[in-house]
């Protein structure tokens, strides 16, 4: 898999990069949208319990902020991974499958990462829920730094975002692969 790369022709290596940077754009533009509902939710999630990089005081520039720092390097990774599953052949000694298109991957996976934004914010809603009722929050307390209700639904929020965004962005590379395993030529 790592020979692939270095033996691209020009071609190839601008398809790669066309598929980090989509893939790139998608993670980044769900983490922005992410982040503002977050913001609104709690603002001192971001401005007391995040280390500030850059002397912002907008909460909407902090989100953007946070989340384009946090996901655009994971993001052209993703992106690069994807364009290996789409294209690459990743069993050699097998004949090729058919390649996925990049238009066709990504609608795929903006589909998966609404899903999992849904998943996401359902978790928060239910850990709140739980804390209200007097259960305690879905997830240990030791990993929330205050007890404040915006505080126990933010944080539940994003550590969901921690756990389930790589859960889905693994899973839909692996159905990707599945799938042109399926539809290998003879």
């Amino acid at each position: 898999m790592f020979k692939l790369l270095p033996q691209l022709p020009q071609a190839g290596r601008d398809q790669l990069a066309r598929f980090a940077l989509t893939f790139a754009a998608i993670i980044v533009g769900w983490a922005v949208a992410h982040d503002l509902h977050l913001i609104h939710v709690e603002p001192r999630h971001f401005t007391e319990y995040h280390r500030p990089l850059l002397p912002i005081t907008d909460l909407r520039l902090l989100a953007l902020q946070y989340a384009t720092v946090a996901t655009l390097g994971p993001g052209l990774v993703f992106g690069a991974l994807a364009y290996v599953v789409c294209r690459g052949n990743l069993l050699s000694r097998v004949p090729p499958a058919p390649p996925l298109p990049l238009r066709a991957a990504a609608l795929g996976f903006a589909g998966v990462v609404v899903i999992g934004e849904l998943v996401i914010l359902g978790l928060g809603a239910y850990s709140l829920n739980q804390y209200k009722a007097g259960a305690g929050p879905l997830y240990p307390l030791a990993l929330y730094p205050d007890r404040t209700e915006g505080i126990i639904h933010s944080q539940s929020v994003n550590i969901s975002a921690y756990l389930v965004a790589p859960a889905l962005g693994a899973t839909y590379l692996f159905g990707i692969w599945l799938r042109r395993a399926r539809f290998r030529r003879p």
